[in-house]
């Protein structure tokens, strides 16, 4: 179990990446590099000069704007308070946050494609690698020496280099990002006095499943052991998980097969992610 409070970790100057600068990241929880459960779960804050091209990635995204809009796409935004589900193989933008500061929660996994998620060691080593090749300007790879495309997607071009291969984007199964806005849902009462939940929904074969639950002030919340990483944010309230004290702006994580509570001591409003292993899954289809 591995819970980590925002307000024990600092923003950190971010390289510009493949989609330009202006962002400056908490890095919260991150699985293990190299596996195809492999994921990256971050605060992310822009200064409002960022802009990115329309593109697609070859992993799963979701988005929780916790102050501002954030843009992702001409007249299209993920307004403040709502959460974004950006599948892979979907086009979204381009993304021009020019205007005031924002700050997003931001989580990338591997979709039921199963072509993983690159980690950030590996990210920032092709990184350095291209800028000997080329310059990265506005989400753009330009290439000026060796062989390869003259200008490329930055994320695809960084994908390529540290996989030596080309990048084959998953056939699209959502034709946009999905944008919700927790509010309209009503909570649901779980068989747990004290509990309530909102079902956002379930996502593609991998069954990737996005929810809130809402804890009364006294309520301990017994969470049953999955064959899936359970990822939670708590949005608000004061309590204690699985021996750790929280304060708002918490992240946890909870293993596949790991049993855990969480104890509120003021009402408290948690996001969910639940996310199945991606090895159990290739077991099961394997066994079929």
């Amino acid at each position: 179990m591995r819970v980590i409070r925002a307000s024990d970790v600092e923003f950190s100057g971010h390289d510009a990446g493949p989609r330009g600068g202006g962002l400056w990241f908490k890095t919260m929880l991150k699985g293990q590099e190299g596996s195809l459960d492999n994921y990256l779960w971050v605060i992310a804050k822009s200064d409002g000069a960022r802009y990115s091209p329309r593109h697609r990635h070859n992993f799963d995204q979701i988005r929780f704007s916790l102050k501002g809009d954030l843009s992702i796409g001409k007249k299209k935004s993920v307004r403040e308070g709502e959460i974004g589900y950006f599948p892979e193989g979907t086009h979204y933008g381009p993304q021009d946050d020019a205007g005031a500061e924002r700050t997003t929660l931001v989580l990338q996994f591997a979709g039921a494609s199963g072509a993983g998620y690159l980690s950030q060691r590996e990210t920032q080593q092709a990184k350095e690698a291209l800028e000997q090749l080329g310059t990265f300007e506005k989400g753009i790879f330009y290439r000026t020496s060796g062989s390869g495309k003259k200008n490329q997607d930055g994320f695809e071009a960084l994908w390529e280099y540290a996989n030596q291969k080309k990048l084959v984007y998953p056939k699209r199964r959502y034709e946009e990002p999905i944008i919700f806005d927790p509010d309209s849902f009503a909570w649901k009462q779980t068989d747990q006095n004290g509990v309530s939940r909102k079902l956002m929904g379930v996502f593609s074969e991998r069954e990737t499943r996005l929810e809130f639950y809402r804890l009364d002030a006294g309520v301990t919340w017994t969470v049953p052991a999955e064959l899936s990483t359970r990822l939670g944010f708590v949005a608000e309230g004061k309590g204690n998980c699985a021996g750790n004290s929280f304060d708002g702006e918490t992240t946890f994580e909870g293993a596949p097969g790991e049993a855990f509570s969480v104890m509120a001591e003021t009402a408290c409003t948690i996001l969910s992610i639940v996310i199945p292993s991606y090895e159990t899954m290739r077991f099961a289809q394997a066994a079929e």
